[in-house]
Order: structure tokens, then C-alpha cells, then sequence
């Protein structure tokens, strides 16, 4: 049974029509029919829009004339490589290994959504610019903390990657904040020109600054022709007991 007939079987099992599919991953029918009748083959970010609608994996897709490790190599990495080797260890236990392991992942994932737990969007920095600055991650993370450990003005957090905050933050720390304006001498998530910004807002003589948190990076005065936002204000670091995953 080749992929596309696959597609076809795993749709049928769903119960969905071929304009059912096409819609939820932004594709004509007539596409559908073509993967499904071996005409064509869907394009990568196609495919991985297929196997998340379809809710299948590429082995499921491929089981029957690729190996793993081909499977691994033409996907190019979609299962971290942490993720593939905790995969290959659960299928070569016994049953009775494979119901322990279920029993520890079943637990954890009612514990994350047990009630009694919030959950916020929570950004990480990506590339790292001079000063300090950065540019946000394209995708984000959930934090989940128990109901109540987080202000309730809270609307996002953000998780420190660097050390150079220090003695205010420490690296990994994670922060919430609230969508509000900053106010004088108020910490916050600030867009330059750019770039982005953890530092303590000023307004002096009809000026703003933005102060460093330490004394290696220097003041940043922003003007009426910048580019300037403010993300969030920080609230307070997050305390006690949180799960950070992936969305």
C-alpha cells in the first residue's frame, strides 16, 4: 500500500470527505484525489499538514516499504532527535514495559491538565543582536502554573536565555508580564528599530531612555523618529512550580 492510498484509508477511517481534507490544509480536492490516486506527491509542508489533520505520523505513512531511518532522513528531522531515540527505546520493550511507560505519560499529561492550573503564551529570544537586543522566536511556547502563582494582570511570559540581566534576572528565569503601557521606572519587553528589548523605562525632560539591567550595556535614548513599542510590562518572575512546552 503506497502513501497515498494511506492518505485515502486514514481519511475514510475519519469520516472525511475529500473537500473535507482539502480544506483543513488549504488544498483543492482535485489535490487530494491526485495524492490519493498516486497522480502526484504533496510537497513537505503539504505533507506535515496532512499527517497533523490526518493525525498520523510519517511511519504510518510509509510503514510499508521504508525502513525507520529512511523514514527519519526524508522528513528531515520533524521528530527531534531526542523525541525519535525515546521512540525507538519504547518499541523495542516488552508489553508490559510499553503499559509503564503509558501509565507515567498518562499521569504527567492529566497532571499539566488536571484543573487548579493556569496557562500562558510564553515567547523565548531568538537571534541575538548587540546591546542586548533580540529578535523574537517565530513560534511560542504554554507555560502552565498552578491557579493563582501568577499575577492575574498577566497576559504573556517570556523566558530569559542569557545571563547578562543579572543581578535583576538570571538565565532561564521566566517573567510575566502584562499588555499595558510602561510606566517611569518600569521594567518591560520594548520593540526598537528592529530589535528587541528587556530593559527599565525612563522618561526624563520629555525624553525616554531605556536603562540597561547591568552596567556592561548602555542606555538606549529612544527618539521621535524610532520605531518604538512597548510588548508588555513586567510583572514579577514566575515563582514556584511550572511546565514550559512546546505549543
Amino acid at each position: 500500500m503506497g502513501v497515498g492510498s494511506r492518505i485515502q484509508e486514514r481519511r475514510r477511517e475519519l469520516d472525511m470527505s475529500r473537500s473535507e481534507l482539502a480544506n483543513q490544509v488549504g488544498i483543492t480536492p482535485s489535490a487530494i484525489a491526485n495524492y490519493e490516486n498516486s497522480v502526484s506527491y504533496p510537497k513537505k509542508e503539504i505533507l506535515i499538514a496532512l499527517m497533523a489533520t490526518l493525525q498520523v505520523d510519517a511511519n504510518y505513512l510509509y510503514r510499508d516499504y521504508l525502513s525507520d531511518q529512511m523514514v527519519r532522513t526524508l522528513c528531515d528531522g520533524m521528530v527531534p532527535e531526542r523525541e525519535q531515540e525515546s521512540i525507538d527505546k519504547y518499541r523495542k520493550l516488552s508489553d508490559a514495559g510499553k503499559e509503564v511507560v503509558n501509565m507515567v505519560i498518562d499521569e504527567e499529561y492529566q497532571r499539566l491538565e488536571r484543573h487548579g492550573w493556569d496557562h500562558y503564551p510564553c515567547w523565548k529570544p531568538g537571534e541575538r543582536l548587540k546591546n542586548t537586543g533580540f529578535i523574537l522566536q517565530e513560534h511560542r511556547h504554554v507555560l502552565y502554573v498552578p491557579e493563582g502563582s501568577i499575577p492575574k494582570e498577566a497576559d504573556f511570559c517570556f523566558q530569559i536565555q542569557i545571563d547578562r540581566y543579572e543581578p535583576v534576572f538570571k538565565k532561564y528565569d521566566i517573567v510575566a508580564l502584562g499588555r499595558r503601557p510602561t510606566g517611569h521606572n518600569e521594567m518591560g519587553v520594548f520593540y526598537l528599530n528592529d530589535a528587541c528589548y528587556i530593559r527599565r523605562l525612563y522618561h526624563v525632560g520629555g525624553e525616554r531612555i531605556l536603562k540597561a539591567l547591568n552596567v556592561m550595556d548602555p542606555d538606549v535614548r529612544v527618539t521621535e523618529e524610532d520605531d518604538f513599542r512597548c510588548f508588555g510590562t513586567i510583572l514579577g518572575k514566575v515563582q514556584g512550580e511550572y511546565e514550559l512546552r512546546m505549543e
